[in-house]
């Protein structure tokens, strides 16, 4: 009896194993989904671990779209039995829909791009089509706009913490008003922010105020597939920066490598400002100033590759001020995240500055107060920081279960 039953488990266990191996195996890399519901809901397929170990690999990425929701641009690549079999969907959300709804969403969006492949193998027998028919007596929503392409969103939040020796509080308020269609991008933003903290120490008290109000708006024009130009204006006051009101109005100009239909995947741009400011401060500042007109120029390069090895971000840019170019600040700030081989990923990432451009420093000597509660600007020459994240996955190359207990 023993060795008919360890028979059957040796004659039959290579085929358990290929019935396994003869389903798609997928492979999604999103950084804002919800992974466990997908996995639960798409189950005719296994999830494996790493990209390497599928056939289908899907990269999702995530991007803000017109109307202050999401762009979800899908891309399915397809390997070995699917080699050559590649497609790319688009999803696109909305500021009023749930969570559970962009999800449900989403999940039929890869159900969607998935039949391109499933359709070649024997799982396209158990595929059934079906259709909303309530769909034909809905209102269908004329082409012409009555919003015009306008999208206006009001947001606001507090926070208050209260124990014996501390409290804190922050409010913030936000309006925004945007219209972006391929021609041309408008925006107009609102905000508000006071933060107060308390904190008490035997017969010390500390109090730490910062109160911050802005306007900013930008127009941008689309000229062809590579140029644009616009400008963008503001006013605004910070008792961080020692700024009682300022204004500023910036034209601009940018040239893209690629053209802007393809920044999803890779985008490389250059952008050049010049403009006018003018600046009322809070104290008298280290050049003896209470108020100043300001001429500036900024010239910035930005690069951005999504790609199934990896994605890189690199941004560098400079700043100076025409009637003092020794006052100037340069930036340079790059992260990206590699997959060296199958399991193994590397992240690395920094910023370096090097700042010469503090005008609204206050003549005064910062006080303890203000270095341990930051509630001013504090002079500086340079920063720096540094990031570095190493993972390293092995084992089963299947990640289809899913348990909740405890």
């Amino acid at each position: 009896m023993y060795r008919s039953t360890l028979f059957f488990i040796l004659f039959f266990l290579p085929f358990l194993v290929k019935s396994q191996e003869n389903l798609p195996k997928l492979f999604i890399k999103c950084d804002r989904c919800d992974q466990t519901y997908l996995r639960k809901e798409i189950n005719y397929v296994d999830h494996v671990r790493d990209q390497a170990l599928a056939n289908i690999q899907l990269f999702i990425y995530r991007n803000r779209n017109a109307n202050n929701g999401n762009r979800y641009s899908l891309d399915f690549i397809g390997n070995e039995n699917f080699k050559e079999k590649n497609i790319s969907l688009n999803l696109d959300t909305n500021p009023k829909m749930t969570r559970d709804e962009i999800r449900n969403e989403l999940k039929k969006k890869i159900e969607l791009g998935l039949v391109y492949f499933l359709i070649e193998t024997e799982i396209s027998k158990k595929i059934n089509i079906t259709y909303d028919s309530s769909f034909l007596s809905d209102e269908i929503e004329s082409s012409s706009d009555r919003w015009k392409n306008w999208v206006f969103q009001s947001s606001g939040d507090a926070y208050f913490e209260n124990e014996t020796s501390r409290k804190k509080s922050n409010i913030n308020l936000q309006f925004d008003a945007d219209k972006v269609t391929d021609k041309i991008k408008l925006q107009f933003d609102l905000d508000f922010e006071r933060a107060n903290n308390r904190y008490e120490n035997d017969d010390d008290i500390f109090i730490s105020k910062r109160n911050r109000k802005s306007f900013s708006m930008k127009s941008v024009w689309s000229l062809n597939q590579k140029w644009s130009a616009g400008f963008s204006a503001g006013a605004s006051s910070d008792t961080y920066q020692n700024i009682d009101f300022r204004y500023h109005i910036l034209p601009a100009i940018e040239y893209s490598f690629f053209p802007y239909n393809e920044f999803v995947r890779r985008e490389m741009v250059i952008n050049y400002r010049i403009g006018y400011g003018y600046r009322n401060y809070i104290e008298r500042t280290i050049y003896d100033k209470l108020k100043e007109d300001v001429y500036v120029h900024f010239l910035n390069f930005e690069t951005r590759f999504r790609q199934p090895w990896g994605e890189i971000n690199t941004n560098l840019s400079g700043k100076s001020f025409l009637q003092d170019p020794d006052k100037y600040s340069i930036r340079l700030d790059s992260w990206f995240s590699i997959r060296v081989f199958e399991g193994l990923s590397v992240r690395l990432g920094g910023e370096l500055e090097f700042i010469r451009d503090q005008l609204s420093l206050p003549m005064r000597n910062a006080s303890i107060e203000d270095l341990l509660l930051q509630q001013k600007e504090i002079a500086t020459d340079f920063y720096t920081e540094f990031r570095i994240g190493l993972s390293y996955t092995f084992g089963s190359a299947f990640n289809n279960y899913l348990n909740s207990r405890l």
